[in-house]
């Protein structure tokens, strides 16, 4: 299959997984791009490669997807941590950017991941149903996550 092909399957299997999910699930699948584009740019900084377009996606994550989905009214004080958590990594990332240290980034990824995790156990998914529900059918180890990182993109 091609790049291209990769692609535009990705892009249905997302449409497809986004239409379909409840809520909660959403918010988890906001956290998983938001650190897979993070572990991208690690990767891309510790190669010296450019990481700007994968920190753009994350500081985009964070904003649109989890910021912008608080109801600090609702959701009081768990609210209110949580867009100073946002705020904070939204800071780390602009500074590990402008710095070009992917060890900043690891500070941010230590301390989104438990959230992320948290969200998928309220959820109601392991570790293992959640990748397995955003797979591609009949992919897997290498192959999978090279899908993955494209519909990240």
């Amino acid at each position: 299959m091609t790049m291209r092909s990769h692609r535009a399957y990705a892009a249905t299997q997302r449409e497809t997984s986004v239409s379909s999910a409840r809520p909660i699930d959403l918010v988890v699948m906001v956290y998983e791009r938001l650190l897979d584009h993070l572990r991208s740019a690690q990767l891309q900084m510790a190669e010296g490669a450019d990481s700007s377009e994968s920190l753009t996606k994350a500081i985009d994550l964070i904003v649109t997807g989890l910021e912008a989905c608080l109801d600090k009214k609702q959701g009081g004080e768990i609210a209110e941590n949580l867009a100073a958590i946002y705020n904070w990594a939204s800071r780390e990332i602009m500074q590990a950017r402008l710095r070009r240290d992917p060890s900043m980034l690891q500070g941010v990824i230590n301390a989104l991941q438990p959230l992320a995790e948290a969200w998928r156990e309220h959820a109601g998914l392991t570790n293992d149903l959640f990748e397995a529900a955003n797979q591609p059918m009949g992919m897997a180890g290498a192959e999978a996550r090279s899908v993955g990182s494209a519909m990240a993109a």
